[in-house]
């Protein structure tokens, strides 16, 4: 299975090892890493250049292009984040924020639809709902079939002082999530959310054309008509 991890810290902490811990229970898995935000160190300028003319017309293409190809080459992705202040990292939000154009409702990758998801999260206390549910959305919208999310409350921030108890738990919902991922893998279909977005979104450029790049790329694809991007 083809894995592309993206870590919303440089630092090898908590999420790190927790995304470490699902992979190793994936036989003959091949990853690729994103760091940042080393990878992407650049904030999104807001130039729009994403949403009206083509991908990867990026203002920062030279590192956006390079991760979209990881992105579309896994069979799954992990996005993994320490709890900033109740939400994702800054520099995960950035990176979020740089790939918004493959939202279903703009130019989704047909790829996508074939994928499984992960999202990782690590507080002090039980408050990470915020931050899986804000990496699953983009997920989501993206068009990624199916998403897992694995939350923990850890009140060390260094891995080696974690207590065993804890790391018992850590392995046993990764083993457990691992299965659920490769049973699914090639074998999956959108959960209702991504279809009722896709549905949502044929109706926007299909009746009400607002975007004009947006809906010429549906029509191209066939969606407005009977062709759906999760059918082979």
């Amino acid at each position: 299975m083809k894995i592309t991890i993206v870590y919303g810290t440089e630092r090898k902490g908590a999420t790190y090892n927790i995304a470490q811990e699902v992979v190793k229970n994936i036989e003959n898995s091949v990853v690729t890493e994103v760091f940042l935000p080393r990878d992407l160190p650049e904030y999104c300028i807001s130039c729009f250049r994403c949403f009206t003319e083509e991908q990867g017309t990026c203002a920062h293409s030279r590192y956006t292009n390079q991760i979209r190809e990881k992105l579309l080459w896994a069979d799954l992705i992990i996005l993994t984040s320490p709890v900033y202040s109740f939400h994702v990292s800054g520099q995960m939000k950035v990176f979020l924020d740089h790939f918004a154009n493959m939202y279903i409702v703009h130019r989704p990758n047909k790829e996508m639809f074939h994928k499984q998801g992960l999202v990782i999260a690590t507080a002090s206390g039980p408050v990470y709902s915020k931050t899986l549910n804000e990496m699953k959305d983009s997920l989501d919208l993206w068009g990624v079939a199916k998403t897992y999310k694995l939350g923990f409350a850890l009140m060390e921030v260094n891995w080696d002082k974690i207590s065993e108890k804890i790391k018992k738990k850590i392995t046993k919902k990764a083993k457990a999530t691992a299965v659920k991922i490769k049973t699914n893998n090639g074998n999956i279909k959108p959960c209702f959310r991504v279809r009722k977005w896709f549905y949502v979104s044929r109706f926007m450029h299909k009746k009400l054309k607002l975007n004009p790049p947006d809906v010429l790329y549906w029509e191209e694809k066939g969606w407005t008509g009977k062709v759906r991007p999760w059918h082979k």
